[in-house]
């Protein structure tokens, strides 16, 4: 479904429930089923959210994608110590 702004009807006569947090994260992905995404064509209460969280997608899709740096596991787990019965430590 393309983003645009839903059909202006009154929320108290459509039959279908209104979407879950979990149904705006699949229309935001694309997945959300026909049927509760016309639900969301016609409901502005519903609307205002998944557009919000669709936006919040494209906008993390468009983040610099970053690693570690290689041998950094490595690295910290040289320094882990782990408490001994005796209350000394051990390497790890």
């Amino acid at each position: 479904m393309k983003p645009g702004k839903p059909a202006d009807r009154s929320v108290g006569t459509m039959k279908e429930p209104h979407l879950t947090p979990d149904e705006i994260v699949l229309w935001a992905e694309g997945l959300l089923p026909a049927v509760r995404a016309l639900h969301l064509a016609q409901c502005a209460e519903c609307f205002v959210p998944a557009e919000r969280e669709r936006v919040l997608f494209v906008q993390l899709s468009r983040l610099e994608h970053l690693a570690p740096s290689r041998g950094f596991a490595e690295r910290v787990m040289e320094r882990v110590r782990i408490p001994t019965p005796s209350g000394g430590h051990e390497r790890r």
